[in-house]
Protein backbone atom coordinates (compact mmCIF):
# COMPACT_ATOMS: atom_id res chain seq x y z
CA UNK A 1 0.00 0.00 0.00
CA UNK A 2 1.33 3.41 -1.04
CA UNK A 3 -0.32 6.44 0.56
CA UNK A 4 -0.07 9.84 -1.09
CA UNK A 5 -0.25 13.00 1.01
CA UNK A 6 -1.83 16.31 0.06
CA UNK A 7 1.00 17.56 -2.16
CA UNK A 8 1.53 14.20 -3.86
CA UNK A 9 -2.21 13.92 -4.50
CA UNK A 10 -2.32 17.43 -5.93
CA UNK A 11 0.66 16.69 -8.16
CA UNK A 12 -0.89 13.44 -9.36
CA UNK A 13 -4.08 15.32 -10.18
CA UNK A 14 -2.14 17.83 -12.27
CA UNK A 15 -0.40 15.03 -14.20
CA UNK A 16 -3.71 13.26 -14.79
CA UNK A 17 -5.33 16.49 -15.96
CA UNK A 18 -2.42 17.24 -18.29
CA UNK A 19 -2.50 13.76 -19.79
CA UNK A 20 -6.26 14.04 -20.22
CA UNK A 21 -5.75 17.32 -22.06
CA UNK A 22 -3.39 15.58 -24.48
CA UNK A 23 -5.90 12.75 -25.00
CA UNK A 24 -8.68 15.28 -25.66
CA UNK A 25 -6.71 16.50 -28.69
CA UNK A 26 -7.18 13.12 -30.39
CA UNK A 27 -9.96 13.28 -32.94
CA UNK A 28 -12.01 10.43 -31.49
CA UNK A 29 -12.21 12.05 -28.05
CA UNK A 30 -12.66 15.54 -29.49
CA UNK A 31 -15.71 14.38 -31.45
CA UNK A 32 -17.15 12.65 -28.39
CA UNK A 33 -16.67 15.90 -26.44
CA UNK A 34 -15.29 14.13 -23.37
CA UNK A 35 -13.75 16.49 -20.77
CA UNK A 36 -9.99 16.24 -20.26
CA UNK A 37 -10.51 15.46 -16.56
CA UNK A 38 -12.74 12.49 -17.43
CA UNK A 39 -10.30 11.13 -20.01
CA UNK A 40 -7.31 11.45 -17.71
CA UNK A 41 -9.22 10.20 -14.66
CA UNK A 42 -10.62 7.10 -16.37
CA UNK A 43 -7.21 6.24 -17.84
CA UNK A 44 -5.49 6.68 -14.46
CA UNK A 45 -8.19 4.60 -12.80
CA UNK A 46 -7.62 1.82 -15.33
CA UNK A 47 -3.88 1.88 -14.61
CA UNK A 48 -4.48 1.73 -10.86
CA UNK A 49 -6.86 -1.22 -11.27
CA UNK A 50 -4.30 -3.02 -13.47
CA UNK A 51 -1.49 -2.67 -10.93
CA UNK A 52 -3.80 -3.55 -8.06
CA UNK A 53 -5.05 -6.73 -9.73
CA UNK A 54 -1.83 -8.09 -11.25
CA UNK A 55 0.83 -6.76 -8.88
CA UNK A 56 -1.24 -6.24 -5.70
CA UNK A 57 0.01 -2.67 -5.59
CA UNK A 58 -2.56 -0.34 -4.07
CA UNK A 59 -2.27 3.45 -4.03
CA UNK A 60 -4.43 5.66 -1.80
CA UNK A 61 -4.84 9.40 -2.26
CA UNK A 62 -5.54 12.13 0.26
CA UNK A 63 -9.20 13.16 0.14
CA UNK A 64 -8.80 16.63 1.65
CA UNK A 65 -7.91 18.60 -1.54
CA UNK A 66 -11.17 17.61 -3.25
CA UNK A 67 -13.50 19.59 -1.00
CA UNK A 68 -11.35 22.72 -1.16
CA UNK A 69 -11.23 22.54 -4.96
CA UNK A 70 -15.00 22.18 -5.15
CA UNK A 71 -15.54 25.08 -2.75
CA UNK A 72 -13.18 27.24 -4.83
CA UNK A 73 -15.13 26.45 -7.97
CA UNK A 74 -18.51 27.41 -6.50
CA UNK A 75 -17.01 30.53 -4.94
CA UNK A 76 -15.71 31.52 -8.39
CA UNK A 77 -19.24 31.19 -9.74
CA UNK A 78 -20.61 33.55 -7.10
CA UNK A 79 -17.83 36.09 -7.52
CA UNK A 80 -18.07 35.90 -11.29
CA UNK A 81 -21.69 37.03 -11.53
CA UNK A 82 -21.99 39.87 -14.03
CA UNK A 83 -24.72 42.28 -12.93
CA UNK A 84 -24.51 44.16 -16.20
CA UNK A 85 -26.11 41.24 -18.05
CA UNK A 86 -29.58 40.11 -17.13
CA UNK A 87 -30.88 36.72 -18.09
CA UNK A 88 -34.51 35.70 -17.84
CA UNK A 89 -34.22 32.07 -16.82
CA UNK A 90 -36.94 31.85 -14.15
CA UNK A 91 -39.41 29.90 -16.32
CA UNK A 92 -36.80 27.44 -17.54
CA UNK A 93 -35.49 27.04 -14.00
CA UNK A 94 -38.84 25.79 -12.70
CA UNK A 95 -39.27 23.55 -15.73
CA UNK A 96 -35.81 22.06 -15.21
CA UNK A 97 -36.49 21.52 -11.51
CA UNK A 98 -39.81 19.86 -12.33
CA UNK A 99 -38.17 17.53 -14.85
CA UNK A 100 -35.47 16.58 -12.32
CA UNK A 101 -38.19 15.79 -9.77
CA UNK A 102 -40.02 13.69 -12.36
CA UNK A 103 -36.91 11.66 -13.22
CA UNK A 104 -36.25 11.03 -9.51
CA UNK A 105 -39.76 9.59 -9.17
CA UNK A 106 -39.22 7.44 -12.26
CA UNK A 107 -35.86 6.23 -10.95
CA UNK A 108 -37.49 5.02 -7.74
CA UNK A 109 -40.49 3.46 -9.51
CA UNK A 110 -38.16 1.55 -11.85
CA UNK A 111 -35.94 0.54 -8.95
CA UNK A 112 -38.81 -0.85 -6.87
CA UNK A 113 -40.33 -2.64 -9.88
CA UNK A 114 -37.13 -4.36 -11.07
CA UNK A 115 -35.89 -5.29 -7.60
CA UNK A 116 -39.29 -6.84 -6.81
CA UNK A 117 -38.93 -9.14 -9.84
CA UNK A 118 -35.80 -10.58 -8.19
CA UNK A 119 -37.67 -11.05 -4.88
CA UNK A 120 -35.38 -8.62 -3.10
CA UNK A 121 -36.20 -6.03 -0.47
CA UNK A 122 -37.96 -3.10 -2.17
CA UNK A 123 -35.89 -0.51 -0.34
CA UNK A 124 -32.90 -1.71 -2.37
CA UNK A 125 -34.66 -0.23 -5.39
CA UNK A 126 -34.60 3.17 -3.72
CA UNK A 127 -30.88 2.86 -2.97
CA UNK A 128 -30.21 2.10 -6.64
CA UNK A 129 -32.70 4.83 -7.58
CA UNK A 130 -32.68 8.48 -6.61
CA UNK A 131 -30.81 7.89 -3.33
CA UNK A 132 -27.52 7.02 -5.03
CA UNK A 133 -28.03 8.35 -8.56
CA UNK A 134 -29.62 11.78 -8.13
CA UNK A 135 -28.28 11.99 -4.56
CA UNK A 136 -24.79 10.58 -5.17
CA UNK A 137 -22.45 9.68 -2.28
CA UNK A 138 -23.71 12.23 0.25
CA UNK A 139 -27.36 11.27 0.02
CA UNK A 140 -26.38 7.60 -0.06
CA UNK A 141 -24.43 7.93 3.19
CA UNK A 142 -27.32 9.76 4.87
CA UNK A 143 -30.06 7.28 3.93
CA UNK A 144 -27.81 4.28 4.56
CA UNK A 145 -27.85 5.15 8.25
CA UNK A 146 -31.66 5.22 8.14
CA UNK A 147 -32.01 1.95 6.22
CA UNK A 148 -29.68 0.11 8.59
CA UNK A 149 -32.20 0.48 11.40
CA UNK A 150 -35.63 -1.03 12.04
CA UNK A 151 -37.79 -1.89 10.18
CA UNK A 152 -35.50 -2.05 7.13
CA UNK A 153 -32.40 -3.80 8.54
CA UNK A 154 -30.28 -3.41 5.39
CA UNK A 155 -26.92 -3.82 7.07
CA UNK A 156 -24.87 -3.34 3.89
CA UNK A 157 -26.82 -0.27 2.75
CA UNK A 158 -23.72 1.94 2.74
CA UNK A 159 -21.69 -0.44 0.58
CA UNK A 160 -24.55 -0.76 -1.90
CA UNK A 161 -25.10 3.00 -2.08
CA UNK A 162 -21.39 3.65 -2.67
CA UNK A 163 -21.33 1.12 -5.50
CA UNK A 164 -24.48 2.56 -7.11
CA UNK A 165 -23.21 6.14 -6.77
CA UNK A 166 -19.91 5.05 -8.32
CA UNK A 167 -21.81 3.67 -11.31
CA UNK A 168 -23.74 6.92 -11.66
CA UNK A 169 -20.70 9.20 -11.40
CA UNK A 170 -18.77 7.11 -13.92
CA UNK A 171 -21.47 7.03 -16.58
CA UNK A 172 -22.70 10.54 -15.85
CA UNK A 173 -19.17 11.74 -16.62
CA UNK A 174 -18.64 9.59 -19.69
CA UNK A 175 -22.05 9.98 -21.36
CA UNK A 176 -23.25 13.47 -20.42
CA UNK A 177 -21.13 15.66 -22.70
CA UNK A 178 -21.19 13.25 -25.70
CA UNK A 179 -25.00 13.21 -25.46
CA UNK A 180 -25.13 17.00 -25.61
CA UNK A 181 -22.67 17.10 -28.51
CA UNK A 182 -24.75 14.51 -30.37
CA UNK A 183 -27.91 16.60 -30.00
CA UNK A 184 -26.13 19.78 -31.08
CA UNK A 185 -24.60 18.15 -34.16
CA UNK A 186 -27.68 16.14 -35.14
CA UNK A 187 -30.06 19.12 -35.05
CA UNK A 188 -27.45 21.71 -36.17
CA UNK A 189 -28.08 23.78 -33.05
CA UNK A 190 -24.80 25.67 -32.97
CA UNK A 191 -25.87 28.15 -35.62
CA UNK A 192 -29.23 29.65 -36.63
CA UNK A 193 -31.31 27.20 -34.62
CA UNK A 194 -29.94 28.55 -31.35
CA UNK A 195 -32.12 31.21 -29.74
CA UNK A 196 -29.38 32.03 -27.28
CA UNK A 197 -28.70 35.47 -25.88
CA UNK A 198 -25.36 35.57 -27.70
CA UNK A 199 -23.04 33.74 -30.03
CA UNK A 200 -20.04 34.41 -27.84
CA UNK A 201 -17.40 31.78 -27.44
CA UNK A 202 -17.17 30.11 -24.09
CA UNK A 203 -16.28 32.71 -21.48
CA UNK A 204 -14.55 30.00 -19.52
CA UNK A 205 -12.18 28.65 -22.14
CA UNK A 206 -12.41 29.73 -25.79
CA UNK A 207 -12.30 33.41 -25.04
CA UNK A 208 -9.34 32.84 -22.77
CA UNK A 209 -7.48 30.54 -25.10
CA UNK A 210 -7.11 26.81 -24.74
CA UNK A 211 -3.35 26.75 -24.61
CA UNK A 212 -1.60 26.93 -21.25
CA UNK A 213 0.69 29.73 -22.41
CA UNK A 214 -2.23 31.98 -23.37
CA UNK A 215 -3.93 31.28 -20.06
CA UNK A 216 -0.83 32.18 -18.06
CA UNK A 217 -0.34 35.39 -20.04
CA UNK A 218 -3.90 36.41 -19.26
CA UNK A 219 -3.72 35.41 -15.62
CA UNK A 220 -0.53 37.32 -14.89
CA UNK A 221 -1.03 40.26 -17.23
CA UNK A 222 -0.10 43.61 -15.66
CA UNK A 223 -3.41 45.11 -16.67
CA UNK A 224 -5.36 42.56 -14.65
CA UNK A 225 -2.83 41.87 -11.89
CA UNK A 226 -4.46 44.07 -9.22
CA UNK A 227 -7.96 42.77 -9.96
CA UNK A 228 -6.64 39.21 -10.05
CA UNK A 229 -5.02 39.52 -6.62
CA UNK A 230 -8.26 40.93 -5.14
CA UNK A 231 -10.29 38.17 -6.79
CA UNK A 232 -8.03 35.37 -5.53
CA UNK A 233 -8.03 36.78 -1.98
CA UNK A 234 -11.83 36.98 -1.96
CA UNK A 235 -11.98 33.45 -3.37
CA UNK A 236 -9.75 32.14 -0.57
CA UNK A 237 -11.82 34.02 2.00
CA UNK A 238 -15.03 32.36 0.76
CA UNK A 239 -13.45 28.90 0.91
CA UNK A 240 -12.18 29.51 4.43
CA UNK A 241 -15.53 30.84 5.69
CA UNK A 242 -17.46 27.95 4.13
CA UNK A 243 -15.09 25.39 5.67
CA UNK A 244 -15.43 26.94 9.14
CA UNK A 245 -19.23 27.30 9.07
CA UNK A 246 -19.62 23.69 7.96
CA UNK A 247 -18.21 22.65 11.35
CA UNK A 248 -21.24 24.20 13.07
CA UNK A 249 -24.06 23.75 10.53
CA UNK A 250 -24.82 20.37 8.97
CA UNK A 251 -25.30 21.54 5.39
CA UNK A 252 -23.09 21.10 2.32
CA UNK A 253 -20.23 23.59 2.45
CA UNK A 254 -20.69 24.52 -1.22
CA UNK A 255 -23.93 26.30 -0.27
CA UNK A 256 -22.04 28.59 2.11
CA UNK A 257 -19.26 29.15 -0.43
CA UNK A 258 -21.77 30.26 -3.04
CA UNK A 259 -23.68 32.48 -0.61
CA UNK A 260 -20.55 34.20 0.72
CA UNK A 261 -19.26 34.70 -2.81
CA UNK A 262 -22.54 36.24 -3.93
CA UNK A 263 -22.62 38.59 -0.94
CA UNK A 264 -19.05 39.73 -1.61
CA UNK A 265 -19.87 40.19 -5.29
CA UNK A 266 -22.79 42.46 -4.38
CA UNK A 267 -20.55 44.51 -2.06
CA UNK A 268 -17.90 44.82 -4.77
CA UNK A 269 -20.55 45.98 -7.23
CA UNK A 270 -21.89 48.71 -4.93
CA UNK A 271 -18.43 49.93 -3.86
CA UNK A 272 -17.04 49.88 -7.39
CA UNK A 273 -14.41 47.19 -6.78
CA UNK A 274 -13.43 45.55 -10.06
CA UNK A 275 -12.83 41.82 -10.20
CA UNK A 276 -10.97 39.82 -12.83
CA UNK A 277 -13.96 37.88 -14.18
CA UNK A 278 -12.03 36.07 -16.91
CA UNK A 279 -9.35 34.97 -14.48
CA UNK A 280 -12.01 33.85 -11.99
CA UNK A 281 -13.61 31.72 -14.70
CA UNK A 282 -10.23 30.28 -15.63
CA UNK A 283 -9.32 29.47 -12.02
CA UNK A 284 -12.76 28.08 -11.23
CA UNK A 285 -12.80 25.75 -14.22
CA UNK A 286 -9.30 24.56 -13.37
CA UNK A 287 -10.43 23.71 -9.81
CA UNK A 288 -13.47 21.85 -11.16
CA UNK A 289 -11.38 19.85 -13.63
CA UNK A 290 -8.82 18.94 -10.95
CA UNK A 291 -11.61 17.93 -8.56
CA UNK A 292 -13.16 15.68 -11.19
CA UNK A 293 -9.82 14.03 -11.99
CA UNK A 294 -9.19 13.29 -8.29
CA UNK A 295 -12.76 12.07 -7.81
CA UNK A 296 -12.49 9.59 -10.67
CA UNK A 297 -9.21 8.03 -9.51
CA UNK A 298 -10.78 7.58 -6.07
CA UNK A 299 -13.63 5.43 -7.41
CA UNK A 300 -13.87 2.00 -5.79
CA UNK A 301 -14.42 -0.33 -8.74
CA UNK A 302 -14.27 -3.39 -6.50
CA UNK A 303 -17.44 -2.26 -4.75
CA UNK A 304 -19.08 -1.84 -8.14
CA UNK A 305 -18.07 -5.34 -9.23
CA UNK A 306 -19.40 -6.84 -6.00
CA UNK A 307 -22.83 -5.24 -6.36
CA UNK A 308 -24.62 -8.37 -7.54
CA UNK A 309 -26.61 -9.24 -10.67
CA UNK A 310 -30.04 -7.78 -9.68
CA UNK A 311 -28.63 -4.38 -8.80
CA UNK A 312 -26.35 -4.35 -11.84
CA UNK A 313 -29.29 -5.07 -14.15
CA UNK A 314 -31.27 -2.35 -12.39
CA UNK A 315 -28.48 0.22 -12.77
CA UNK A 316 -28.16 -0.54 -16.49
CA UNK A 317 -31.90 0.02 -16.88
CA UNK A 318 -31.66 3.25 -14.88
CA UNK A 319 -28.98 4.39 -17.31
CA UNK A 320 -31.22 3.62 -20.29
CA UNK A 321 -34.12 5.42 -18.59
CA UNK A 322 -31.99 8.53 -18.07
CA UNK A 323 -30.82 8.64 -21.68
CA UNK A 324 -34.34 8.15 -23.04
CA UNK A 325 -35.75 10.76 -20.67
CA UNK A 326 -33.33 13.52 -21.63
CA UNK A 327 -33.62 12.74 -25.34
CA UNK A 328 -37.40 12.38 -25.65
CA UNK A 329 -38.60 14.65 -22.82
CA UNK A 330 -36.05 17.20 -21.54
CA UNK A 331 -34.67 18.11 -24.96
CA UNK A 332 -38.15 18.53 -26.44
CA UNK A 333 -39.70 20.32 -23.48
CA UNK A 334 -37.03 23.03 -23.72
CA UNK A 335 -37.70 23.54 -27.44
CA UNK A 336 -35.04 21.35 -29.13
CA UNK A 337 -32.60 24.26 -29.36
CA UNK A 338 -29.01 24.77 -28.22
CA UNK A 339 -29.92 25.57 -24.64
CA UNK A 340 -32.11 22.45 -24.56
CA UNK A 341 -29.10 20.35 -25.58
CA UNK A 342 -26.96 21.91 -22.84
CA UNK A 343 -29.61 21.35 -20.17
CA UNK A 344 -30.14 17.76 -21.35
CA UNK A 345 -26.44 17.05 -20.96
CA UNK A 346 -26.41 18.78 -17.58
CA UNK A 347 -29.40 16.78 -16.36
CA UNK A 348 -27.70 13.55 -17.39
CA UNK A 349 -24.72 14.46 -15.18
CA UNK A 350 -26.87 15.82 -12.36
CA UNK A 351 -29.34 12.93 -12.06
CA UNK A 352 -26.78 10.19 -12.64
CA UNK A 353 -23.81 11.63 -10.81
CA UNK A 354 -23.69 14.96 -9.02
CA UNK A 355 -23.64 18.73 -9.61
CA UNK A 356 -19.86 18.87 -10.37
CA UNK A 357 -20.33 16.19 -13.03
CA UNK A 358 -23.13 18.19 -14.64
CA UNK A 359 -21.05 21.38 -14.53
CA UNK A 360 -18.10 19.61 -16.15
CA UNK A 361 -20.38 18.37 -18.95
CA UNK A 362 -21.73 21.87 -19.48
CA UNK A 363 -18.26 23.44 -19.45
CA UNK A 364 -16.97 20.97 -22.05
CA UNK A 365 -19.85 21.72 -24.42
CA UNK A 366 -19.32 25.46 -24.00
CA UNK A 367 -15.64 24.95 -24.76
CA UNK A 368 -16.46 23.34 -28.09
CA UNK A 369 -19.51 25.40 -29.06
CA UNK A 370 -20.95 28.51 -27.35
CA UNK A 371 -21.54 29.71 -23.82
CA UNK A 372 -24.84 30.07 -21.95
CA UNK A 373 -25.22 32.22 -18.87
CA UNK A 374 -28.80 31.04 -18.33
CA UNK A 375 -28.00 27.30 -18.54
CA UNK A 376 -25.20 27.72 -16.00
CA UNK A 377 -27.46 29.70 -13.65
CA UNK A 378 -30.26 27.14 -13.90
CA UNK A 379 -27.90 24.25 -13.17
CA UNK A 380 -26.15 25.93 -10.24
CA UNK A 381 -29.36 27.08 -8.59
CA UNK A 382 -31.01 23.68 -9.05
CA UNK A 383 -28.03 21.49 -8.20
CA UNK A 384 -26.79 23.43 -5.18
CA UNK A 385 -29.93 24.65 -3.46
CA UNK A 386 -32.96 22.56 -4.43
CA UNK A 387 -32.25 19.09 -5.85
CA UNK A 388 -31.17 17.47 -2.58
CA UNK A 389 -34.11 18.88 -0.64
CA UNK A 390 -36.60 17.66 -3.24
CA UNK A 391 -34.87 14.28 -3.36
CA UNK A 392 -35.20 13.87 0.42
CA UNK A 393 -38.93 14.57 0.13
CA UNK A 394 -39.35 12.11 -2.76
CA UNK A 395 -37.46 9.34 -0.92
CA UNK A 396 -39.41 9.95 2.28
CA UNK A 397 -42.72 9.67 0.40
CA UNK A 398 -41.68 6.39 -1.21
CA UNK A 399 -40.53 4.94 2.12
CA UNK A 400 -43.87 5.94 3.66
CA UNK A 401 -45.82 3.89 1.09
CA UNK A 402 -43.58 0.79 0.99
Amino acid sequence: MISFGVFETFGAGLLILGFGYLLSKLRIFSVLCLPAAVLGGVFALSVLVFFSHFFELKISFDESPKESLLLAFFASLGLGIDFSKKSNFSKNFFIFLGLCTFIMVLQNLLGITIISLFDKQKELGLIAGSISLSGSFGMGAFWSEVLKTEPYNITNALDISIACATFGVLFGSVLGAPLGAFLIEKFVLKKENSRFESKEKSHSQKELGTELGNALVLFFSKKELKNTIISVLLLAFCVLCASVIKLFISLPAIIFALIFAFMLRVLCYFFGVNLAHKNLALLGNFCLALFLALALIGINLKALLDIGLPLFVLLCLELVLMLLFVFFITFRVFGRDYEAALLSSAQCGLCLGATPIALANLEKLELRFFSSKSALAILCLSGVFFIDFINVLVIWLFLSFL
